[in-house]
């Protein structure tokens, strides 16, 4: 056996195999020539019994042949990671990662996780200190921020336990924080007519679209004249643009077909004859006849307050574009698919009390069917005999 660790001498010749746990994990405890082995072997004690049998069975053949082969194996001191070289490893193994959630992952790490646990081996990481964490974490940022932070930190330590760095997930029973539910806050269909109209010339094209397809704004900034078929009149989404980089869009189902209403019809051929076009194609351009990198906030502030209407961010207009149309009793299943939302029930989940303002169109014919089948005749229900 090995030397550099070499287990402890056992002063109590009566000490017998065995298992035993500690927090989560079961050891193993076994006597070899006088010396007392100790394993964590993990949080399954199924597991720890097999391998106790193993280490019998190497055992007894040690003592009839001499050989530790066996032994040196099972005994053999695991390496113990930092978490921040599992962290690095982790981030190098995924270059399929979008740029900007790469990017996020790295923010997170940098500010949140390295100063907390970086100095820390994987093994050392606790549930308390995972649940402090969390909860320090919260005191300062909003639930759905918190528990963005905590994703990357429980993939990582999901990777170590598959690695064998650590027996057991100190995180799995740390529970992730109940978020609010998002805030839709949508315009009127005559609110959004003012603002629009209050837009200046070359802003309303983009926001006329964002009210009008239900485009996420990353989606549209990456939008190209190539993704526009005029004749079909069809959007293809495809990709998003997020601080000058693109990447495919947020979920499998953002990649789609939306129809193009007239109305954004008129205004983006409109755009395609009367602006110089960008080198690269894109289709909305700043005012300094770049793509977007960021929102366009501003300029919708300032129209909001022009028109006096009261202060949503500009991506109520996606919110907007969705209770309009189920307020008009357009399909849910079909507004879901121009959303990009897999499955719908994301769809009926968020926009519920809209599907239920459009019922009314369905009392309506139910009452005209009522008022017929009410009409005097022989023929008719509740009629005259």
């Amino acid at each position: 056996m090995p030397q550099k660790n070499p287990p402890r001498k056992s002063s109590q010749k009566s000490v017998k195999d065995g298992l035993f746990k500690r927090g989560s994990s079961w050891y193993i405890r076994c006597m070899v020539d006088g010396i007392l082995y100790r394993k964590s072997i993990g949080p399954e004690k199924t597991k720890a019994q097999t391998v106790l049998a193993e280490i019998k069975s190497q055992r007894a053949l040690h003592r009839a042949t001499g050989e530790m082969s066996g032994l040196e194996t099972l005994f053999k001191k695991k390496e113990r990671k930092k978490f921040e070289e599992v962290a690095d490893t982790y981030l190098a193994e995924r270059p399929h990662l979008k740029d900007s959630t790469k990017r996020g992952y790295e923010e997170i790490l940098k500010n949140y996780l390295i100063p907390a646990f970086g100095h820390l081996s994987v093994d050392q990481i606790t549930e308390e200190h995972i649940a402090k964490f969390q909860a320090e974490v919260s005191a300062t940022v909003s639930a759905t921020r918190t528990n963005n932070i905590m994703g990357p930190l429980r993939y990582i330590l999901k990777m170590c336990l598959r690695r064998k760095y650590i027996p057991d997930n100190p995180a799995i029973n740390v529970p992730p924080l109940r978020e609010e539910e998002p805030n839709i806050d949508p315009l009127s269909g005559e609110e959004l007519n003012k603002v629009i109209t209050a837009l200046k010339p070359h802003q309303r094209p983009l926001f006329l679209t964002l009210a009008w397809t239900g485009a996420r704004p990353d989606e549209l900034f990456a939008l190209r004249w190539s993704d526009i078929n005029f004749q079909r009149n069809e959007i293809h989404i495809n990709k998003g643009r997020v601080r000058g980089k693109e990447g495919t869009p947020k979920t499998k189902a953002g990649k789609r077909v939306i129809h193009m209403f007239s109305i954004v019809k008129e205004v983006l051929l409109e755009l395609k004859n009367n602006r110089t076009q960008h080198v690269e194609g894109y289709v909305f351009l700043n005012k300094h006849g770049q793509p977007f990198d960021k929102h366009a906030d501003r300029e919708w502030r300032t129209a909001l307050k022009k028109a006096e209407i009261r202060h949503r961010p500009s991506y109520q207009l996606r919110h907007t574009f969705a209770s309009l149309c189920l307020q008009q009793g357009l399909q849910p299943t079909w507004v879901a698919k121009m959303l990009g939302h897999s499955p719908p029930q994301i769809t009926f989940k968020h926009y519920t009390r809209f599907i239920d303002d459009s019922s009314n169109i369905n009392e309506k014919r139910l009452e005209e069917f009522l008022s017929r089948s009410q009409e005097p005749s022989k023929d008719s229900f509740g009629g005259k005999n």
